[in-house]
């Protein structure tokens, strides 16, 4: 996806309302992909450092829902909803991601590219307005956060990989 999207004709520029996080993992990209599609397998690395992942309704379709809790180290709880609206595998999934209150926060897209030596893993949020990145970048980590996310996957993967 684009940091443009056209919408009625024009080009809007999301980029200051974006969060952008990168990470190339050493290993197939079916392996990956692997990961993302298995309640099971996101328990175990899902998430910032620190923090646990309950899933109570795991629909990984267009049209279904991920409905999960994230459990932080400070002890607070912090419920989730993921709608899924494109999944191509294993290439990319899209997603409208929100709270338990039913608002939407941001969309998402996670791609997954072949490149030489593994898979280049990119997820992309875009947030409604720059303040909403701004206070979910101050507040929650969210940069921070998204690079643990993804060294967690990338430990997983490789742990999955030599192990299984």
């Amino acid at each position: 996806m684009d940091a443009r999207k056209v919408e009625t004709g024009s080009v809007t520029d999301t980029t200051d309302r974006e969060i952008i996080t990168t990470r190339i993992i050493n290993a197939p990209r079916e392996l990956v992909w692997n990961a993302f599609t298995d309640p099971d397998a996101l328990a175990q690395w899902w998430g910032p450092n620190g923090f646990t992942l309950t899933t109570k309704v795991f629909e990984f379709k267009a049209g279904g829902d991920w409905i999960f809790v994230m459990h932080g180290p400070d002890g607070r709880d912090y419920a989730n909803l993921v709608h899924f609206t494109e999944i191509v595998r294993p290439l990319r999934m899209l997603h409208d991601h929100g709270g338990d209150d039913g608002k939407v926060m941001f969309k998402a897209s996670i791609t997954l590219d072949e490149i030489d030596g593994g898979t280049r893993v990119t997820m992309r949020s875009v947030f409604n307005s720059k303040e909403v990145r701004d206070f979910v970048t101050k507040e929650y980590g969210a940069v921070e956060g998204g690079k643990q996310t993804l060294a967690r996957l990338d430990t997983y993967v490789t742990e999955n990989r030599t192990n299984g």
